[in-house]
């Protein structure tokens, strides 16, 4: 342990992420999440997802941050993690960490229709696949729907 907190006081990313690693794995999650934010700033993908995990459940942290969780989650993503775009598709699924209000009218009519077809798509007789989107705001009129 004595030689990872070394390597990670001199900035090694993995050094980090295995120190927070080690942390949480002893339920110490304060210790886990710092080490994992370093290791996150520092660029590694497997830190964001860990990272963005603790936010979501509020471990280590003051209490839970979705919208922070979401960015972790899609910078993961982003590099290539596929368990962070699932995480992400889950949170959007369940209208956690999507900020609806700051998006601009004609992005959520968008996103509104997409859903429509979406729908229309799924009411054929042949589909047997369902996609994911994300649930459509309480503000937008169901009429858009």
């Amino acid at each position: 342990m004595a030689l990872l907190e070394k390597a990670a006081g001199q900035g090694h990313a993995y050094a980090m992420f295995e120190l927070a690693a080690i942390f949480h794995a002893r339920k110490e999650y304060g210790p886990a999440a710092e080490w994992w934010t370093q290791g996150a700033e520092a660029g590694l993908p497997k830190a964001m997802f860990c990272l963005a995990s603790l936010l979501d459940k509020g471990e280590g942290v003051a209490e839970p941050d979705p919208a922070a969780a979401a960015v972790w989650y899609r910078r993961a993503a982003g590099a290539g993690l596929g368990g962070a775009a699932n995480n992400l598709s889950k949170m959007y699924t369940l209208g956690r960490g999507w900020a609806w209000q700051i998006l601009p009218a004609t992005l959520q009519t968008n996103v509104a229709g997409v859903k429509w077809r979406h729908m229309k798509w799924r009411e054929h007789p042949n589909t047997q696949v369902t996609l994911c989107l994300p649930r459509h705001p309480p503000h937008v009129s169901p009429s858009v729907l």
